[in-house]
Parts: structure tokens; sequence; C-alpha cells
């Protein structure tokens, strides 16, 4: 989904983006689905693996591999956004880089998660209520948030909290989808047999239609009740929010369906979902070109038709496949040109000081003979 999502979104021209065409509407509306299922599924698969252990928040492993990760989705996602030769060459860094993406997101999400995971480790508070709760509040707050004054605040602080052209995602609303998918995972926790019972995706849909259709009637109804402006101002700018989330739960359900019928999965498909950083790091690179300027979007962004479109996303899609089902070959090679890319890179700093010294010696022999004669009257002059 977001391999093909991204590579239509780039390279087909703006006249073929009909929204009352069949194929451009089914395609925007399952784009629009990607985002939410991966920000909901990071939450979900985290807080489970760290909600599993019944130690002390500070004997935890699986926290503190969690740090090293938001750690690691920090670096990666600023590094993504590079451009080398102008970084070496000019000592420039683009102002697209201070903007926030979804590795950077995803990684203060999941800080923000441990840091409610250690509030419900010291206080004993219902730990899928600190996260849904917290979740909600994020989608309410987000209207206040895109409103604010940080016109003061740097570039690199501010596209956390609002896009100034150069972020793709923002603090406000996305972490909440993580926040909610950490609810599900805490609640999967502490009762894992939930995962096995028949009722739990039809649950799951029922839940998702409930909010797909009728969340916005639910927030106006919160606006009548309260009176409070904030839930106007909710439903008006972003009760798809909450549509998105019952889209969530839909998607979620589909998958425990197709996975229990589907009984010999091959390996392939876990194995991609295993790989979806690596995934998402060689696409961006590949695609946009941010490294070295070189990418598949350099062959016409926004100009193609549905023709090109159509069969390069395919392409695209499928090379990716191919990656990661020989990914163990690829690995092996990158491994062994890292070690002739050492060697050779050795040898050369070797040759190039032999040079440097056959070079450099007669240089020094002939301007030590030459300066003897004066050396030999600078001494003369000065003995007593």
């Amino acid at each position: 989904m977001m391999l093909q999502g991204h590579f239509v979104d780039t390279m087909l021209a703006e006249q073929f983006r009909d929204p009352n065409h069949w194929l451009f509407s089914s395609w925007f509306f399952m784009r629009g689905i990607t985002a939410p299922v991966f920000f909901f599924s990071s939450g979900l698969v985290f807080t489970y693996l760290m909600s599993r252990s019944n130690k002390p928040w500070r004997e935890n492993d699986r926290l503190f591999k969690g740090l090293t990760r938001v750690g690691q989705l920090l670096f990666l996602g600023y590094l993504l956004r590079i451009n080398f030769p102008a970084l070496i060459f000019r000592i420039q860094l683009y102002p697209w880089f201070w903007g926030a993406d979804v590795l950077q997101v995803i990684g203060l999400a999941l800080l923000t998660v441990i840091g409610l995971f250690i509030v419900h480790k010291e206080t004993r508070l219902s730990l899928p209520a600190l996260l849904g709760g917290a979740g909600l509040l994020v989608f309410f707050l987000e209207p206040a948030v895109e409103a604010g004054p940080w016109n003061a605040l740097p570039d690199g602080i501010a596209g956390y909290l609002v896009n100034r052209g150069f972020s793709t995602f923002t603090i406000f609303p996305w972490i909440g989808y993580t926040l909610l998918g950490g609810m599900g995972g805490a609640l999967l926790a502490r009762r894992p047999q939930i995962s096995q019972h028949t009722l739990l995706p039809v649950g799951l849909l029922a839940t998702g239609l409930l909010f797909h259709f009728y969340s916005i009637e639910a927030i106006s109804a919160l606006h009548d009740l309260s009176g409070l402006e904030a839930f106007r101002q909710w439903r008006i700018q972003n009760s798809h929010l909450l549509v998105r989330l019952g889209d969530v739960w839909v998607v979620m359900a589909l998958i425990i369906w197709v996975t229990r019928l589907w009984k010999t999965m091959p390996e392939l498909i876990p194995k991609i979902g295993q790989e979806t950083l690596l995934i998402y790091c060689v696409h961006y690179v590949l695609l946009f070109g941010t490294w070295f300027g070189l990418g598949i979007s350099m062959l016409g962004k926004g100009s193609w038709s549905p023709a090109l479109v159509i069969p390069g996303a395919i392409l695209f899609v499928s090379s990716f496949v191919l990656l990661i089902y020989r990914l163990e070959t690829v690995e092996g090679q990158l491994r062994t040109l890292r070690r002739r890319a050492l060697v050779f890179g050795l040898t050369s700093l070797r040759l190039a000081g032999f040079i440097g010294l056959q070079i450099l010696l007669p240089m020094v022999q002939r301007v030590y003979v030459r300066a003897m004669p004066y050396l030999r009257l600078y001494r003369m002059r000065i003995r007593p």
C-alpha cells in the first residue's frame, strides 16, 4: 500500500486525478488508510511486547530496546532527508531537512507510549485507559495546535507541530493513532486469549463501522451537550480522524480473518512485514532521490499518464518483493562490497603514502643540498 501509494502520488499527472472516477477514488481512499494503519500497528505491536513483562519498568528489556528504537528512527528520519553533495561541497542543509516525517513522528509516539507505560507502573493507573485517553486527547487538541503561535520557534521544532511546507506528518494528530494502537496492544497483553476468540474480528468490524458512519454525529452530540466550541472545531476540521480510526479497525478485522483462513501463508509475506523499515528507507531514497538528487521522481514527476503509472507501480512494488526474497544474498553481497571497499581504501592510503614519500624525499633532499651553503655561512657568522 505504501509503495504503490507513494509511487502513484509522485508520478501521476494532475489531469488524471479525478475524484469522480471510480478507480482514482478507490485508490485515494485506500491511500488515506495507509498511514493510520502504519501508526496504529506500530503502537499495537510495541505496547504488546513491552506490556507482556510483569517486571518493574527499570528491569523491562523491551522498554530500553524501545528507547534505542526511538533514537534509530529519529536518526534515520533526518538521514533520509540529507542531500550529500550539498552538505559536502557547500556545507548546506536544505530547508526540508528540518521537516518532520513518518519515522521521527513514530519515534516520538513510541517515546510517549514509554512515558505513559512508566506512569502506569508508578501509579498503577490503567495502561489502556491512559493510552486511549491520550490518543483521543491528541485528536481533540489538533485544531488548537494547528492554530497556535509557532512562528517564533525554529523550523526544526515547529515542524513537529505544524506543517510549514516541509513536514509530511506532525505530532498532532498522528501520534494519536499510535497511542490508540497501544491501547489495543495493552489489552491484548492483559488478555492474550482475546486474539484467538471468534468475536474479536466481529467486534473490530462493528466498532470500525460505527466510528466510520457515526463519529461525526457523536462529536456533534458532545458539542450540543457540553456547549464547548472545541467540539465544533473538532467536527469541522478533523472529524475525519475518527472516521479513519474506524477504517483502521475494519482493516484489522479483515487481516485477522485472512490470517485465520489462510493457513499456509508463504514465508515471504510475514518476512516483508518484518522488513518495513528497510523497505521504507530504500524506497524513500530511490523514489525521491534525496541523497544524491537522483531518483525516479526525476523522470517526470507529476506528468505520467495511468498507462505509465500503473505498470511503473507494479514494477516498483515487485522490485521490493524481490529485494526481500533475495535479502540474505543482497546482505552477503553488501558485506563483501564493504570489505572490498575497506581493503581498497586502506590499500589506496598506503599507496598514496608510499608515492608521497617517493615524491617528498627527493624534494626534501634538493632543498637540503641547496640550503647547506647558507647554513654554513650562518654558522660561521655566529661563531665566537
